[in-house]
């Protein structure tokens, strides 16, 4: 009797664990969004941006079409209202990004009761620059949201009473700076901090910087060249397993694909692409799971550049497929859609819903064009290199790993300056020195007391004064190095490159891609 009980209370733990862990296995990445896009900024040397209000109506577009709730916070200028209509949303101010943060976490903390594991979007879109101390910000209307604002209202709640994860996505100039991620000795100093991307493992980010640390917008896409990027992989292009998801892994790829043949320093762009520790193959976005309206199959055969415009002759993807692999295209909007491909156009009616092939799609020559710009560089080389599985594998397996190494400068402590401590050290020897010239003395003014004649108690009174003045000099030399050690600790900010390589492997499966972290 006594081992049927015991069977079955090891039966019903048995069974809980197993309840348990497909509970967590199944539970769905419930994502919510707040996205910020701003063209001004306070810095009278700073032009106005034209497109990053633009990206940050692109990015509502799509992420709103995978997201539970998403928040919009932009000044629309003239331009762009006349493309997307002039509805109003609520300014991007410091006050606008608490309200919405509290807001969503709000609808996050009932999805994670109901089981769902929550993701907040946090983007942004526009100018961003470091301080004399080397801290990073962006620029808002009302002033600035700084790595400080970051860390502690956007990343600090993945640690508390309601854990989630956050997936940052900054296209401004100096993006890195905003999570401390790099430095360089001759751009920037930095104050030491404590605020470390690492100490978030619940993190993910995708930063852009170009190697002069300046962000490019190209009106050809009315968009910020890496936020399009982006955006076009998210919709289906990056996807390299044809799973219906785009991974941190396969975002960076494409990314590195599409800039493969941007050799000046000055337009390439290199950006900072890596997920959560603690979840290496989040889904930056499921497409088989989102409610777009339509979705586009791009088969095996289809290959060569194409991108995805709207009727009003908006960019909203470019890619360059190479032949063997196959996916789904988002459409994020209700409008008519166009693939072009080369001389032909695929049209996606108005108020198509659902999934469609390309090849049932309406097919006509090519007619319409987006607005270009003056660049024939980057007209010449964005995505001229075919993106596909056996491209992907092969960055993934050299390349990738390497670009999430990261460098600081940060501030020693006050005890690592070893000058400092050498002329402390020498005004200590000379202070002891002059101790013993003045314990020289004492014993002289002795022997001058203690001598029964007065040429021995001269001679004893000359040797006083001898030591004493040498003590004298020899106190003041030593208390000013003394002192200077002091204001050299005190002043002199000592700093060291710190190396930073995230804990992360790739894995290159006949399935895909899969990361593998250790946190």
């Amino acid at each position: 009797m006594r081992n049927m009980k015991n069977n079955a209370v090891i039966l019903v733990i048995l069974l809980a664990g197993t309840v348990a862990f497909a509970s967590t296995a199944s539970a769905r990445w419930a994502r919510f969004s707040l996205i910020v896009g701003y063209n001004g900024s306070n810095d009278p040397e700073l032009a106005s941006l034209k497109y990053a209000d633009d990206d940050a109506i692109k990015y509502a577009h799509v992420l709103q079409n995978v997201s539970e709730k998403s928040i919009l916070l932009t000044h629309m200028d003239k331009a762009s209202a006349r493309v997307f209509g002039a509805k109003k949303h609520k300014a991007p101010t410091r006050q606008n990004i608490l309200n919405a943060l509290t807001s969503l976490r709000k609808d996050m903390a009932v999805a994670r009761k109901r089981g769902d594991r929550p993701v907040l979007f946090f983007v942004y879109s526009g100018h961003g620059n470091y301080d004399q101390e080397g801290r990073g910000y962006v620029h808002l209307e009302d002033g600035h949201w700084t790595t400080r604002d970051l860390y502690y209202s956007v990343f600090g709640p993945t640690k508390g009473d309601n854990p989630h994860h956050v997936v940052l996505i900054a296209d401004a100039c100096n993006a890195a700076l905003l999570v401390n991620s790099r430095g360089s000795s001759q751009r920037r100093r930095v104050t030491g901090t404590s605020l470390k991307l690492e100490s978030y493992p619940n993190v993910g980010v995708i930063l852009s910087s170009s190697t002069v640390g300046e962000v490019h917008e190209w009106g050809k896409y009315l968009s910020g060249i890496f936020s399009h990027e982006i955006r076009s992989a998210l919709l289906g292009p990056g996807d390299l397993n044809d799973d219906g998801e785009v991974g941190f892994a396969e975002l960076a790829a494409f990314v590195a694909a599409a800039n493969a043949e941007i050799k000046n320093e000055i337009y390439r762009i290199k950006p900072y692409i890596r997920p959560p520790l603690s979840a290496p193959n989040l889904p930056i976005i499921s497409l088989k799971d989102g409610h777009f309206p339509s979705r586009v199959r791009i088969g095996k055969d289809f290959a060569g550049k194409s991108h995805l415009i709207n009727g009003e002759m908006v960019r909203y993807v470019d890619f360059h497929k190479a032949a063997g692999h196959a996916f789904w295209m988002g459409i994020p909007g209700n409008g008519s859609f166009v693939v072009v491909h080369g001389d032909d156009e695929y049209v996606v009616p108005a108020g198509a819903r659902g999934d469609l092939e390309l090849s049932q799609l309406e097919k006509r020559n090519r007619s319409v064009l987006s607005a270009r710009g003056p660049s024939a560089y980057y007209e010449k080389r964005l995505f001229s290199k075919p993106f596909g599985p056996a491209r992907a594998q092969s960055w993934l397996r050299d390349q990738y790993a390497k670009s999430l190494t990261v460098q600081r400068l940060e501030i020693e402590p006050w005890y690592a300056n070893g000058r400092a401590w050498t002329l402390l050290g020498a005004g200590m020897a000379t202070l002891g020195g002059a101790a013993g010239f003045h314990a020289v003395a004492f014993q002289a003014h002795d022997d001058a007391q203690a001598a029964q004649w007065a040429d021995e108690r001269s001679a004893a009174n000359e040797r006083a004064a001898q030591n004493e003045k040498i003590a004298a000099a020899m106190y003041s030399v030593g208390g000013a190095a003394a002192i200077g050690s002091v204001i050299w600790f005190a002043l002199d900010k000592r700093f060291k490159t710190v190396t930073y390589r995230p804990p992360i492997e790739v894995l290159l499966t006949p399935t895909g891609v899969q990361l593998k972290s250790q946190f």
